[in-house]
């Protein structure tokens, strides 16, 4: 995943499931935050690498349902996604897992072009996502392996994913040892809408649990991945600052003129650390992620989540997470060139790499938001959150082409 978050994988998150275990004390209250951390996980880890640290902590058989909305203040991108994610123990060595999400876009996002010094958005085509994926726990000994499969479908984008993870313990189940590799073959279509370029990307991890006391958990993991293929977005513009003399020049673009490198190579630390109140009946979950690729980014984010009980009923989720990246190597806003230049470049493409993708530039972002579930008894669970979404740059991007985006969130489960 690159740095920043898509509007989609904003919304990419994993249901909360709680269980009767919330509502005992100690360290079986303990044992249910890994699914608080199998959740944190699954925020910053592609699909297929979301190693589930709970499922050895197993919960009842459930189906949750989520609907979530996606809003970029200013009439920009607007996504509505419908899920359904469901667990059922088949037998007791195998529990089946599984998701599945529809979700629509619409709306306008920046193009990479500039207008008078300010990023030039542009509609979009409205899309459609269909999406999969299905998962086997297989317990052997102290081994709880994991083959997976995922799907997804746009009109101009198809993916189809493969993974394999094993969840080892050790010393009492106080450890485990989390180990898992996935590989995704993905197809990306082109403006001509006939053309369809393939792209790849393999992920690897290592990474453990540690019941520290029967209060504290840790989980350091190290994810390393490749990207190779087709890794530009057909969609984007180049942006030239076409000279026709030294004091006077105009901005104009040309599509599919974006080019990044071919290879990719990301390595990725994560740490989080969770601890019980028993005072308070909370706990606290703080995580930090360092982020780098071959393209030349640094990134750091640090996130903090509040985990209230009130009573047998209530659950209160405040959280804070704070992300700061630096630019891609290539990334520009705008190539300055001269006029004779700028034919020269029009029909064969820019020669060297160059992206105005928002995204790759010097930026941080805040995310703050409430979740709340209402446990109605032990088979039926409401929830329902808001959080803000806000983007910032630190160099000479426009201010307009960062999104701000409010996100709200209801759903229900059904446990059985």
């Amino acid at each position: 995943m690159v740095g920043p978050l898509s509007s989609r994988q904003i919304l990419r998150k994993t249901p909360i499931i709680m269980t009767k275990k919330n509502h005992s004390s100690g360290p079986a209250k303990l044992a249910n935050l890994s699914w608080h951390i199998a959740r944190q996980w699954r925020r910053f880890l592609p699909l297929g690498m979301t190693l589930s640290l709970a499922r050895l902590l197993r919960a009842e058989n459930h189906a949750d349902a989520r609907y979530e909305y996606y809003d970029e203040t200013g009439k920009r991108m607007k996504i509505e996604t419908f899920s359904v994610y469901f667990e059922e123990k088949l037998i007791d060595s195998i529990t089946a897992k599984g998701e599945l999400v529809y979700d629509g876009i619409s709306g306008a996002t920046p193009n990479g072009l500039l207008y008078k010094n300010h990023a030039v958005i542009q509609s979009i085509e409205n899309d459609l996502r269909r999406a999969a994926n299905l998962e086997l726990d297989c317990k052997l000994a102290n081994h709880t392996i994991t083959p997976g499969f995922a799907w997804s479908q746009e009109h101009d984008y198809l993916s189809y994913g493969v993974s394999l993870n094993d969840a080892i313990e050790f010393n009492d189940k106080n450890t485990i040892l989390q180990l898992g590799v996935s590989h995704d073959f993905d197809s990306v279509r082109h403006l001509d809408k006939r053309t369809w370029t393939s792209k790849d990307s393999t992920e690897g991890i290592v990474g453990v649990s540690q019941l520290l006391s029967p209060k504290d958990i840790l989980d350091v993991a190290f994810t390393f991945g490749n990207d190779s293929g087709y890794l530009s977005d057909p969609y984007r513009y180049t942006d030239f600052r076409v000279f026709l003399n030294p004091t006077i020049f105009f901005d104009t673009g040309l599509p599919q003129h974006e080019r990044r490198p071919s290879h990719r190579n990301k390595e990725i630390l994560f740490a989080s650390l969770t601890h019980h109140f028993d005072s308070l009946d909370a706990s606290l979950e703080g995580s930090y992620r360092f982020y780098h690729d071959s393209y030349g980014i640094f990134a750091h984010t640090v996130g903090v989540t509040w985990h209230q009980m009130f009573g047998r009923h209530l659950i209160v989720e405040p959280l804070f997470r704070f992300y700061e990246q630096s630019a891609a190597s290539f990334y520009t806003t705008s190539i300055p060139i001269s006029f004779p230049q700028y034919f020269s470049y029009s029909g064969s493409g820019y020669p060297y790499y160059n992206s105005s993708d928002y995204r790759l530039s010097n930026f941080y972002s805040t995310d703050f938001g409430l979740q709340a579930t209402v446990v109605v008894n032990d088979h039926i669970h409401f929830v329902a959150g808001y959080h803000r979404y806000e983007m910032y740059g630190l160099d000479q991007t426009p201010s307009n082409a960062y999104p701000k985006a409010n996100v709200f969130t209801v759903g229900f489960s059904i446990l059985w």
